[in-house]
């Protein structure tokens, strides 16, 4: 019997060293790409990790002060196509955009990647860095994707933050795990407890902590708009994630997507306008 237990821990150890190793990759490609200038930058995160990160001033003469900050998903980077894409929508319309590399990812610091745990910290640096740059919270617009869009639905609470928008995010780890751990690892569910309680008690997070649409509904107390954009063919995080932001947020915009994969609302014909009315809904600029 101690055999066994000791056999499930370490392989349940195993799984959840994998899902949290970091994630290094060249960038794909930059924002100059789609014609938009950029300088690199460096901040930390709020419990000290080196991040790194491209600014983009706005491409707008005379526009008002605003920034809009894009964080990537789990095994992605600033450099993804729908965030470089996106990032364009953001600049002609005189916002500045801040890109960046949440830890373990592309060129920030070497911590393990927590499924939007810690990540929160680094959203935070972000949004000290651009404080010193002269943006006031209530000026910022943040915008994620995947891992990403439950990173800052999680970070906004308390900070007095303009808007949220989320693609494609998932509104509860535990229930996106219980899918993820079988199909990438190839065991029984009977390996998912092990896993989150690894990653608990060897890795230093806590997987059931990271409950998106509870702070969805911290939002709605604090009057912050929030945006969810989410594909019914989405086969990463199913639609049913969107549902539960709508359910702990009925007030918040809505755009249900069809006939899209993951993270391709961009794609869509309508997508910058929807970005745009929301944000004009939300007077921020």
């Amino acid at each position: 019997m101690v055999m066994l237990a000791a056999g499930y821990l370490a392989v349940s150890l195993f799984v959840a060293l994998r899902f949290t190793a970091p994630n290094r990759q060249p960038p794909e490609r930059t924002p100059a790409d789609v014609g938009l200038e950029y300088r690199e930058v460096s901040f930390e995160s709020t419990d000290g990790v080196p991040l790194a990160a491209w600014w983009v001033s706005s491409t707008e003469e005379g526009s008002s002060r605003a920034a809009a900050v894009l964080v990537h998903g789990w095994e992605g980077d600033r450099s993804d196509l729908h965030i470089v894409e996106t990032a364009q929508v953001y600049a002609h319309a005189g916002y500045g955009v801040l890109m960046l590399d949440l830890r373990g990812n592309g060129g920030s610091g070497d911590e393990r990647r927590t499924l939007g745990y810690k990540e929160t910290q680094d959203v935070q640096g972000a949004l000290a860095w651009l404080e010193e740059e002269g943006f006031e919270p209530g000026e910022v617009v943040l915008h994620g994707w995947s891992m990403g869009g439950a990173t800052v639905v999680r970070s906004a609470p308390g900070t007095g933050v303009a808007a949220v928008i989320e693609e494609a995010g998932y509104a509860d780890l535990p229930l996106i795990l219980r899918k993820q751990i079988p199909e990438a690892s190839g065991l029984p569910r009977l390996f998912n407890t092990g896993v989150l309680l690894a990653a608990k008690y060897f890795l230093g997070f806590d997987p059931w902590a990271v409950r998106p649409s509870e702070d969805a509904a911290q939002l709605r107390e604090e009057g912050v708009p929030l945006l969810v954009i989410h594909s019914t063919d989405d086969e990463v995080v199913p639609f049913e994630h969107a549902e539960l932001f709508e359910r702990a947020y009925p007030e918040a915009a809505f755009w249900k997507v069809e006939g899209l994969g993951h993270v391709e609302a961009y794609t869509h014909r309508e997508y910058r306008e929807k970005l745009l009315n929301f944000l004009g809904s939300g007077n921020l600029k």
